[in-house]
């Protein structure tokens, strides 16, 4: 699958406005992701999800989607204030911005799309989210900080049995938009 330019850029304006409407998205942070952010991937391969040009935004989009979704369909009292669900939503994958490159011609034949960005320092991608964000001026409360760095841990339990609604909703979110993508 791949998406026209014509989607991507109504992504990247929805995302971009979406985040501005909600007061999480500085000038710093729009101009530091740029084209590299538009333009990434969600994974490397056909195999996984959203592995072409646009896929990351469009992943991001469908998060927030299932999140507000998930977030509607609780009880009152335990829904979680919704401008910091999309913040987190739309945050949480900002490491990918940078963090893949175009792969080898022989691996695109095996549905192997882009390859890890080795100039870069390891982290875990919610990790170089984070560290992207607070860098360009982005501040998070201890509950999004905390729902963004446990939304790749699937080996924690810490991250399995603590963890706020918000990074319950987060993490449910983030695995529905998967499902939805492979399909």
């Amino acid at each position: 699958m791949s998406l026209t330019k014509e989607k991507i850029l109504a992504n990247t304006k929805k995302y971009f406005e979406t985040a501005k409407n909600n007061d999480f998205m500085t000038d710093e942070l729009m101009a530091f992701l740029g084209e590299s952010f538009i333009n990434a991937p969600a994974s490397t391969m056909d195999s996984l999800h959203n592995a072409f040009e646009g896929g990351l935004v469009d992943h991001l989009l469908r998060v927030a989607f299932y999140a507000v979704k998930f977030n509607n369909a609780l009880p009152e009292d335990k829904k979680v204030d919704q401008k910091s669900l999309l913040k987190v939503s739309l945050l949480h994958q900002i490491g990918k911005a940078k963090l893949y490159v175009d792969g080898p011609e022989w691996a695109k034949k095996n549905g192997k799309h882009y390859d890890f960005n080795n100039a870069l320092v390891s982290m875990r991608v919610s990790e170089r989210s984070v560290y992207y964000a607070t860098a360009n001026g982005v501040s998070f409360t201890e509950e999004e900080f905390a729902a963004i760095l446990m939304s790749d841990k699937s080996d924690d339990k810490q991250a399995e049995y603590h963890n706020s609604t918000l990074g319950d909703l987060l993490k449910m979110a983030n695995l529905f938009a998967i499902k939805h993508e492979k399909n």
